[in-house]
């Protein structure tokens, strides 16, 4: 018992810092941990949101704006995590989408869906062959 309470009167300050830095990077970790937790929630919403614009027609109105689609294939390139099931699913809309004779007007949005498929497949590719990410357009 005197060795402890002596040790703690030559060390204490140490230890006391030793303690508190380690408190420290626990709380970090765990503060980190909770924001990467939330920010792939948020992801996670916006993705599926934008697929929901994408394939939905608007509350009240028959078709889906061409342009809104477009758009929203355009915005898909920023959900890198998500590449894998984007392509799949670009992939199936262009097929079904070049067989309709119902609305011509498709171009226009399969043009996009192309340019975004390559940029998937080029992003997988560089990503592949281990070139850095920030060298890409």
């Amino acid at each position: 018992m005197n060795a402890t309470i002596g040790w703690l009167l030559t060390h204490g300050i140490t230890a006391a810092g030793v303690g508190a830095a380690v408190a420290f990077v626990f709380s970090v970790y765990q503060f980190l941990s909770v924001r990467k937790r939330e920010s792939r929630q948020r992801e996670f919403d916006q993705y599926h949101g934008l697929i929901e614009k994408l394939v939905s027609p608007r509350e009240g109105q028959a078709q889906v704006f061409l342009d809104q689609q477009i758009a929203v294939v355009f915005e898909l390139r920023n959900f890198p995590r998500y590449f894998d099931v984007t392509e799949r699913v670009l992939d199936g809309l262009r097929v079904e989408w070049t067989q309709r004779q119902d609305w011509p007007n498709y171009g226009r949005l399969i043009r996009e869906l192309n340019l975004t498929i390559r940029y998937i497949q080029d992003f997988n590719r560089r990503r592949l062959w281990g070139f850095p990410i920030l060298f890409w357009r």
